[in-house]
């Protein structure tokens, strides 16, 4: 029976996958879009996520379907690891969950950078990097959250819908930022109550099952989070092929390299600050987490800093 309700967390990453793909959902690129080309569109779908979880996750708690866990708070871990994950993401191609879903697209750059991530994530995790992360994370006293926080995301949802209410149109992929971020907050809140059939609580997250895969991966093959996330890449293949054959996008030996370094950051920046763009943004904040808060602004904030030296560099190249 544990199996089977484990099986759920494959068909969750199936449809995450899927939507992630159709509406190219990646919050690398989406960050990066809002600093360099004052573009919002992706971000708006990642706002609509959270506002469509907070209206309903509560209801899920209050039904008994699941209890609320919130993702650990370290407040100097929060932002030193969400400043590493944010400026990563530049060299790895995508954001912890991009990285699963574009391998599904067929990126082989981004094996690569799961590679990495995965290698820096459990270093940190469980292997002899752990006392570092421990020590950084010990910095400043963790923070607890009020258990019942969630009771009043309503509002903050209701709050963040009428914001977007008159947003302009946009699209992303094949998907208005509309139709994607509404599917990612049904996603998100189908997590909640499926994962606690595997006696999981907690919604939507990738590091955790990557790390189990490396570490584990026989133990832990059948764990709701390592089926969560190898239905990502499935469901971006799904979803790819919509369009027709896959094309296999090659990388050369620096790019791949590059990439991996760029994932070496991912796992080690997500490792300290406790979780990523999807543990913290998706499944955090919607709980009204405030270390989920102060993390996802941390990695915008790297993710702006290594856009804008990206751009000083170019131009500097470029110019006479």
């Amino acid at each position: 029976m544990f199996y089977l309700a484990s099986l759920t967390g494959l068909l969750v990453g199936i449809a995450y996958g899927y939507a992630s793909q159709r509406g190219a959902f990646c919050m690398s690129s989406g960050f990066r879009a809002v600093v360099t080309e004052r573009d919002t569109t992706k971000v708006k779908a990642y706002v609509l996520a959270i506002a469509v979880q907070m209206l309903a996750v509560p209801a899920v708690f209050a039904l008994g379907l699941s209890s609320a866990t919130y993702p650990s708070f370290f407040p100097v871990g929060a932002v030193l690891g969400g400043l590493l994950f944010g400026a990563s993401m530049r060299w790895a191609g995508g954001c912890a969950a991009g990285v699963w879903y574009k391998i599904g697209a067929g990126s082989i750059g981004s094996l690569a950078a799961l590679l990495g991530m995965a290698m820096g994530a459990t270093v940190l995790d469980l292997g002899p990097l752990a006392g570092m992360r421990e020590s950084i994370q010990s910095l400043g006293p963790p923070l607890g959250v009020p258990s019942t926080a969630w009771v009043w995301a309503p509002v903050a949802g209701l709050a963040l819908v009428a914001l977007l209410w008159r947003a302009g149109a946009g699209v992303a992929g094949h998907w208005s930022w509309r139709r994607t971020g509404l599917v990612m907050g049904v996603i998100g809140i189908a997590a909640w109550p499926l994962s606690s059939l595997a006696a999981r609580d907690f919604g939507m997250a990738v590091v955790p099952g990557t790390v189990s895969l490396l570490a584990d991966p026989i133990g832990r093959f059948m764990s709701w989070d390592v089926l969560f996330v190898l239905g990502v890449p499935l469901g971006a293949f799904i979803a790819a092929r919509k369009d027709g054959p896959i094309t296999v996008s090659t990388a050369s030996l620096g790019e791949a390299t590059k990439r991996f370094a760029g994932g070496l950051g991912l796992g080690v920046g997500a490792s300290i600050a406790a979780g990523c763009t999807v543990g913290h943004g998706l499944t955090g904040i919607p709980l009204l987490s405030p270390g989920s808060v102060v993390a996802v602004i941390s990695i915008f904030a790297g993710s702006a800093i290594a856009a804008l030296w990206g751009q000083r560099r170019q131009r500097s190249a470029t110019s006479p």
